[in-house]
């Protein structure tokens, strides 16, 4: 009798479990490569790229959406590998580095002194649903300011700006459109670099 009850109990818990699934982890990935410069007016200045700045919702890993004007919500089975904040930084500093327009490119974690400061403010990089969830977009709005360290001052900024069009409504299709926002920006960042340093 004892086993008896002891199996029903064991049939019971196991009845009672919920599998529940394994949350998907995205990655923020531009796949661009920035391409060195010819000639550059900065290549004796350091630069050193701050951590971004922008809302607590990109500061964490959760992955949120809107619906509508007012509504936010965060996806249950998504979820970002490394919050936008951090992973936009080092897209910035990846491709800075790469187009060789300055001596040398860092973190604000390091040390070393710098010439030049690259403040980055991300503004949006969210995907939208309208009211009725039958459509959906990614809108991406980052600012750069270039701060002349001597003086404290901002000597350049700039606004970019992407809207793109998510081909199905969900998580993964919003992941691929900002990844393609963002390579835009990168993109004309990289010029818009390019010319000041002229």
């Amino acid at each position: 009798m004892k086993y008896l009850f002891l199996i029903f109990v064991t049939l019971i818990f196991i009845g009672c479990s919920n599998t529940i699934p394994p949350k998907v982890e995205y990655r923020i990935n531009s796949q661009i490569q920035g391409e060195p410069f010819a000639q550059s007016g900065c290549i004796d200045k350091s630069l050193k790229i701050a951590r971004a700045f922008s809302s607590n919702t990109l500061r964490s890993q959760d992955m949120s959406y809107r619906v509508g004007d007012s509504k936010q919500y965060t996806y249950s089975e998504a979820l970002w590998s490394v919050t936008p904040n951090k992973a936009v930084t080092f897209e910035f500093l990846s491709l800075v580095r790469d187009s060789q327009l300055f001596k040398s490119v860092q973190t604000s974690k390091s040390r070393s002194s710098s010439d030049i400061i690259l403040e980055l403010n991300i503004e949006d990089f969210m995907q939208y649903f309208n009211d009725d969830s039958t459509s959906s977009y990614v809108n991406t709005v980052i600012n750069l300011s270039l701060i002349n360290v001597q003086t404290n001052t901002v000597f350049a900024t700039q606004t970019f700006r992407k809207k793109v069009v998510v081909n199905e409504l969900n998580s993964n299709a919003g992941v691929n459109a900002l990844n393609i926002a963002l390579q835009e920006i990168l993109k004309e960042s990289s010029i818009w670099l390019g010319r000041i340093c002229k």
